[in-house]
């Protein structure tokens, strides 16, 4: 499947991104691609792949491409940081690859600094939803082991370690995180938090719980946070009008 425009931008914003510091770092070539619905081709991959390696011929691609609507800018820059939250925090390296791409689109340094903040800020808040539903996830399995009761095993521990790293999460919010491994959040706490968040990052944070790694796919509790989070699927408002 072809890419349009917005989604080619969207890749080659991320990669320049990426790039900034001079190294694509491992992994992250495949968080870029995974930034756009299509499904590529294997010939597409390895095109983008190759590309995603070289950012001088990536500066050289964006500017054969179309430049995109003003509306969509926001959408493919937010997309472009998010590569940079990987390890928390953007770089000053990453800042300035990202102030050149809203040049690019019309962007003023200061309208891309505020929008940055705010990026950053609603990325860090999604990731510990993320992670607090992943550890309760452990914990669960745990629980429904042979021997009940048991604490989170290695692997476990391994498991939710590597969530935290591909997580938009400082070092500090990240040791803070692992507590959870030994300090099980309760569904209900966790749906209420999501309950007190924006309707549209609400959304957004079940869609990532949904994609969590491997650990989510042990038990499905995901039907059970969304009765939580949304007060007209709670399952105490039925038993009230049930009453």
């Amino acid at each position: 499947m072809a890419l349009t425009d917005e989604q080619a931008w969207t890749l080659t914003s991320a990669g320049l991104v990426a790039l900034a510091d001079g190294v694509l770092k491992g992994g992250e070539a495949s968080r870029i691609l995974a930034l756009v619905d299509a499904q590529l081709a294997a010939e597409q991959q390895d095109l983008w792949i190759d590309r995603l390696a070289d950012a001088g011929a990536l500066w050289e691609y964006a500017r054969g491409l179309p430049r995109p609507p003003a509306e969509r800018a926001p959408q493919i820059l937010r997309a472009a940081w998010s590569i940079a939250l990987v390890d928390g925090e953007g770089s000053s390296e990453e800042v300035e690859v990202l102030v050149r791409l809203g040049e690019l689109f019309g962007v003023g340094r200061e309208q891309l600094a505020t929008w940055r903040k705010a990026w950053t800020m609603e990325a860090g808040e999604l990731a510990q939803y993320v992670a607090a539903f992943a550890a309760l996830l452990l914990h669960r399995r745990a629980d429904a082991a042979r021997e009940p009761m048991q604490p989170i095993d290695d692997q476990g521990r391994a498991d939710f370690q590597g969530l935290l790293a591909r997580l938009p999460l400082s070092e500090a919010r990240r040791t803070r995180a692992m507590r959870l491994l030994d300090q099980e959040p309760t569904i209900d706490e966790l749906g209420g938090a999501l309950l007190l968040a924006e309707p549209a990052r609400r959304g957004q944070a079940l869609e990532e719980i949904v994609m969590t790694p491997r650990t989510a796919s042990k038990l499905a509790y995901g039907p059970d946070l969304r009765l939580s989070a949304d007060p007209d699927l709670s399952p105490h408002r039925h038993r009230r009008e049930a009453a």
